[in-house]
């Protein structure tokens, strides 16, 4: 497609390009996280709540592990992308409900990338996706609006936040029944937490 950015390829040996490697091996891994999270009555509770598709940027891969897990919890499996540039392109290609996007990231931060969204989207007379910051220290609303994000998510995000955030931004989302023993979201990140290898984690 005509105007979608090129992305940079990593340095040989760079963390760049580790993370792409481990975002691929990810891909394949995370619906057998699904066996260790809540159910009812012994049942798989991963499954569809509506069609969406969501983005979720990041160049920390626990970051990236934690939150797909809780999205993956809700039947939604989300693209990851490593930095700003690769979030640019993907967006410029595919159609997402939804973009979680960190700020500060290597080749290109969050609102540089969201405003090089903003600019694909005008120019080809596409529909704004939803973008929202997903930070730890988000600068204020006026900030945000300026570079074309919707709002933010903080990071890390508890499971009712992940769910008002959909429900505000993505319309063909369905709410989750209520789980019982399931409304914190507290075994979607100890799951997250032990195939990361980690007990804590500085999430930015």
């Amino acid at each position: 497609m005509s105007g979608i950015p090129a992305l940079l390829p990593p340095a040989p040996g760079s963390k760049l390009g580790a993370l792409r490697a481990w975002l691929k091996a990810w891909s394949t891994e995370i619906w057998e996280l699904s066996d260790d999270l809540p159910s009812e009555a012994g049942v798989r509770i991963a499954h569809f709540y509506g069609s969406v598709q969501v983005l979720v940027v990041d160049d920390n891969p626990v970051n990236l592990m934690l939150i797909s897990t809780l999205l993956e919890s809700r039947g939604l499996v989300p693209v990851l992308a490593a930095d700003g540039a690769e979030a640019v392109a993907l967006a410029c290609e595919l159609q997402f409900d939804l973009i979680l996007m960190d700020l500060q990231m290597p080749i290109l931060g969050g609102l540089e990338a969201t405003s090089a969204i903003r600019r694909f989207e005008r120019k080809h007379s596409r529909t704004a996706v939803p973008v929202v910051s997903y930070s730890g220290t988000p600068p204020d609303a006026g900030v945000l609006a300026k570079h074309g994000m919707n709002g933010s998510l903080s990071k890390p995000c508890g499971d009712q936040e992940l769910e008002d955030c959909l429900v505000q931004w993505c319309p063909t989302y369905r709410c989750a029944p209520a789980l019982q023993g399931a409304t914190d979201g507290s075994a979607c990140w100890q799951t997250a937490n032990r195939v990361s290898g980690t007990r804590s984690v500085s999430l930015r």
